[in-house]
């Protein structure tokens, strides 16, 4: 016959291999699914439906998604300077990585600066035409940019603003280049905006200002906002889809920080955010500006969500922005 104590003790080191089993289990599960994660937001697909937004799925898709990543569409340009009745010309010059690159110049007037912009991610150039009809109107000649993996220029995938930033250094050199007696304004929206920011901190470009919209101060922050926007908690999440990120990618995505690279900004800079924006907060806005320091300038708008502010409040941007540039002259 068993003896009571023993059998208890048999019975507890069984539990105790089978929670250590599952608990295993759980890890190896959600690494797997970060690994997956982090490998669909980071390789764009060249066909099929795009995964909508997580506040516009329901329970069951949610689940599907994080089983099997989100499904990034290759966005082509689909619209052109051309359907605002605006000539343009397209250009292309090589990224450091010898990636082509390809460009739209709306010329306006060749006295005043010269403005150009950066998309926001799994976006591209065409999406920022509503900010270029602005600056037309404004008196600013505009150079819209693909990021590499993007609309017209060549190569895959994305980095979030990591290599993306020498894409912006890339431009800035051909700008000063071609139009060697010009100011040049670098405007970022969302991941955009901080590839101009790691430009200037790590690339050591010298624009003659910055507006700065959208953007995020940290990648771990706006990692940590998806998963809430999915219900899910944002640690450890955010952490494993960096880390495996990171792995795949070849860099540290823990390291990128605006907010940090914010701090080499030593000319004048706007940095407009909407209240409402889901992606990123008010606060992680106003830490970009405070790093900043006296040079820069916040505004926020009421009621916006993470969009082109623009496309929300067009008379407020265009008053915002146009005196900003206004100064430079």
């Amino acid at each position: 016959m068993t003896h009571p104590a023993k059998f208890d003790t048999y019975r507890m080191k069984h539990f105790v291999k089978l929670l250590t089993a599952a608990l295993l289990s759980a890890v190896v599960s959600m690494n797997v699914l970060a690994f997956m994660q982090a490998r669909a937001m980071t390789r764009f697909a060249e066909s099929g439906a795009r995964t909508a937004r997580p506040e516009e799925l329901g329970v069951f898709e949610k689940i599907a998604v994080m089983l099997s990543g989100v499904h990034i569409v290759r966005l082509a340009n689909d619209r052109t300077p051309a359907d605002l009745q605006l000539s343009f010309a397209t250009l292309r010059f090589l990224n450091p990585s010898g990636l082509t690159l390809e460009a739209w110049h709306v010329a306006r007037s060749a006295n005043r600066p010269l403005v150009a912009l950066f998309h926001g991610y799994a976006a591209n150039k065409s999406t920022l035409l509503s900010t270029v009809r602005v600056l037309y109107e404004l008196g600013y000649d505009a150079f819209l940019v693909d990021f590499y993996g993007s609309g017209g220029s060549s190569g895959s995938g994305t980095t979030i603003g990591v290599k993306e930033a020498d894409d912006v250094a890339a431009t800035i050199d051909y700008v000063r280049r071609t139009w060697p007696k010009r100011k040049v304004v670098l405007y970022g929206i969302s991941m955009g905006g901080a590839a101009v920011l790691r430009a200037i901190a790590v690339n050591g470009i010298k624009p003659d200002a910055v507006i700065i919209e959208a953007t995020f101060d940290s990648l771990l922050n706006t990692g940590k906002s998806r998963f809430r926007a999915m219900g899910l908690s944002g640690s450890p999440c955010a952490e494993m889809l960096l880390f495996w990120g990171s792995v795949q990618n070849g860099l540290n995505f823990f390291s990128h920080n605006p907010v940090d690279y914010a701090r080499s900004v030593n000319f004048p800079a706007l940095i407009l955010h909407g209240e409402k924006d889901q992606r990123v907060s008010l606060d992680e806005a106003r830490r970009i500006a405070a790093a900043m320091g006296e040079k820069a300038r916040f505004v926020a708008y009421a009621g916006v969500p993470h969009m082109p502010i623009v496309d929300v409040r067009p008379e407020q941007w265009r008053g915002e922005v146009g005196e900003f540039l206004e100064k430079l002259l």
